[in-house]
């Protein structure tokens, strides 16, 4: 084994540890931090982000040994690049929307559980996907599939939220931002933080980011096997 691959390795052996690990803690530590059930945690991008790279990490890792891995691997390559930005966005809405307003809502921001999956996992997964690198080049097609999960959470949110479900803080949202019950409501605009805009542009605005991210990590892994 050549000492990229080792690093490799290495690293994906943390970014399982600090994924599954990190939301495993999290829900170890729900009630502490304000949720009604250990169960309401799994209900937020967050845990569902780390425990998609998570997997896939682990399916990476094993895709030298195991027969199906390898049969599959352009299939488990894409699914992991998908899975590379959705876990890219959630470290970014976290550090840079979420933790300036933790406070007005009653999060604990910089808990070992949060560090290890809005900061730590995060990164562990850019490095990681970068440094394996595999004889695949990305399509548009591959980046159009990265916004797919947004959307699909996107879309369950608000029909959990329509139907009054609790997200486990009393409160039938996950984000300030998906909270059509706002002031500003679906449409309308704030000048006053952090409900600056209706959940509507919220919408159209994170997609987008994805799609951007997306397209970011497509060009640069594509360059580099020119």
């Amino acid at each position: 084994m050549t000492v990229k691959k080792t690093v490799s390795v290495i690293i994906k052996i943390f970014l399982i540890t600090t994924s599954l690990g990190g939301v495993f803690l999290s829900l170890l530590t729900a009630q502490k931090d304000g949720f009604s059930h250990w169960a309401r945690r799994l209900l937020y991008f967050t845990a569902q982000s780390n425990l998609w790279i998570g997997f896939s990490a682990l399916f990476a890792l094993f895709l030298g040994f195991a027969p199906y891995c390898k049969s599959n691997a352009k299939l488990l390559f894409v699914t992991r690049y998908v899975c590379v930005v959705s876990i890219t966005m959630t470290g970014v809405v976290f550090c840079g929307l979420l933790a300036p307003f933790a406070k007005d809502y009653g999060f604990q921001t910089w808990t070992v559980s949060s560090l290890l999956t809005h900061v730590v996992s995060p990164t562990l997964a850019i490095v990681d996907f970068f440094l394996d690198r595999q004889t695949f080049i990305i399509k548009k097609s591959h980046a159009l599939l990265c916004v797919i999960p947004s959307l699909i959470y996107f879309s369950l949110s608000f029909v959990l939220e329509y139907f009054r479900v609790d997200f486990g803080r009393g409160v039938p949202y996950p984000y300030f931002f998906m909270n059509f019950r706002s002031p500003i409501g679906f449409f309308g605009f704030s000048a006053t933080p952090p409900f600056v805009l209706g959940t509507f542009y919220w919408f159209l605005l994170f997609p987008s980011l994805l799609y951007a991210i997306a397209f970011l990590y497509r060009y640069a892994y594509n360059r580099r096997k020119r």
